[in-house]
């Protein structure tokens, strides 16, 4: 049986990367990360598996955030499907047995 999140129900594996400058706009983002279920990979990066619709639901509320600032800070939404993460490079220091006990690392062929 299958278990990999990435193949539930059309969901798709995305990132949510952001550069905000303003404490509590970051954390309101965060937030708003965690309450639709995606989980904090590094401090200013989350990964979530979801639909394309919750997607733009997280996407518009953050719009609404950031235009609370005239600050142009910037937030990225990347869809990631399997066979792309599988392609992924990290350098630099993992702990990869904690990241495999995380819902979206079981990607296997």
């Amino acid at each position: 049986m299958n278990t990999s999140p990435l193949s539930i129900g059309g969901d798709m594996l995305y990132w949510v990367i952001y550069d905000i400058s303003d404490n509590n706009m970051r954390n309101k983002v965060a937030s708003k990360c965690k309450d639709h279920g995606f989980r904090r990979v590094q401090k200013s990066s989350f990964l979530g598996n979801t639909t394309r619709n919750k997607i733009e639901m997280l996407a518009l509320e953050v719009k609404e955030i950031l235009s609370q600032n005239e600050n142009k800070d910037c937030v990225f939404v990347f869809p990631s499907c399997k066979s792309c993460f599988s392609e992924k490079i990290i350098e630099g220091s993992l702990d990869e047995e904690g990241v495999r006990k995380k819902d979206y690392v079981f990607i296997s062929d």
